[in-house]
């Protein structure tokens, strides 16, 4: 149960790879692999320099995480971090545990593979940092990185991440946090109990209608000062929490519309439907449609709160 650190330089990964074993007693395997973190400095130059080896080695496995890592990678290597003293371990638990926020994402690098040779070949990797006002040293993921061409372009911030979560259908749990009808200064929170979004797409033939029907299912889990369940405020909390899920879809969806992006698949729904009409910019001639229907299931033990 050790924890051993190797550096390897060359003109090529696999050279730099190999080179490690110079430096160790026994050749270095690579089949328990469980995170591939590429720095900024990578994904900004172009993965393409990477990612065949990843592919190609036999001992390298295709289920791994992958992220890209924002700081500085010697500063990475040497954290210790006070749950788990491997990162990979680390990295795969944290994504597999992004199911409890909606405003994460992650990826596998076989998603990352099918996705860099599809439609617009743009992909969002998982963005992991070290937040730096914490008690102890720690990872977390914040945000992701838009992959266009094997090229970072782009950065959606954490803040951003729940509406893209919600339009490509990724969200399992979490929660949303709206204003409080019995108090516009404070905010109740809803925790997610369920969400699919179902995807229709059409075209008439000058512009593509892409509609989103997003369905959630929400216990009502907190509120600040009090709360009153009348049918009012029930009706009020769930037009708020359908208000902000369409403007969070919307405002992120215009982003990369303006920007000429399409980091929504648009393109693979598109073509499965209409396979003989070639369109070049996709997202340019899209317009989006968000419907939601939030439902509470449940308040509480307690029903009123004062």
């Amino acid at each position: 149960d050790e924890r051993i650190i190797f550096e390897g330089k060359g003109k090529t990964m696999f050279e730099a790879i190999r080179n490690m074993n110079a430096t160790s007693s026994f050749k270095l395997n690579f089949t328990q692999n469980k995170a591939i973190i590429f720095t900024q400095n990578a994904a900004e130059k172009g993965l393409e320099n990477y990612i065949d080896f990843l592919d190609r080695d036999q001992e390298l496995l295709i289920r791994p995480y992958i992220a890209v890592y924002l700081g500085d990678p010697e500063k990475l290597i040497k954290l210790k971090i006070v749950q788990e003293k491997y990162i990979g371990f680390f990295l795969m638990h944290l994504e597999e545990n992004v199911g409890s926020s909606s405003r994460a994402v992650k990826l596998s690098l076989n998603d990352f593979y099918n996705q860099r040779n599809m439609g617009d070949k743009a992909n969002v990797v998982p963005i992991i940092d070290i937040p730096k006002d914490n008690a102890e040293p720690r990872l977390e993921i914040n945000g992701g990185a838009v992959i266009k061409d094997d090229k970072m372009v782009s950065i959606i911030k954490t803040e951003e991440g729940q509406g893209f979560n919600f339009l490509m259908d990724n969200v399992g749990s979490g929660t949303l946090e709206i204003t409080n009808p019995c108090d516009n200064s404070k905010f109740i929170t809803l925790e997610i109990l369920k969400s699919k979004t179902k995807t229709e797409i059409s075209y008439d033939g000058t512009i593509i209608h892409l509609k989103k029907k997003i369905k959630v299912n929400v216990d009502f889990a907190e509120a600040q000062k009090e709360i009153i369940f009348t049918k009012e405020n029930v009706n009020k909390i769930q037009e708020q929490s359908e208000k902000n899920i369409v403007e969070s879809c919307n405002m992120l969806f215009k982003k990369y519309k303006d920007m000429g992006m399409d980091i929504f698949d648009i393109a693979e729904e598109f073509f499965d439907k209409y396979p003989k009409i070639k369109i070049t910019n996709i997202i340019k001639q899209t317009e989006l449609k968000v419907d939601v229907e939030v439902q509470i299931m449940n308040t509480g033990d307690e029903k009123n709160f004062k």
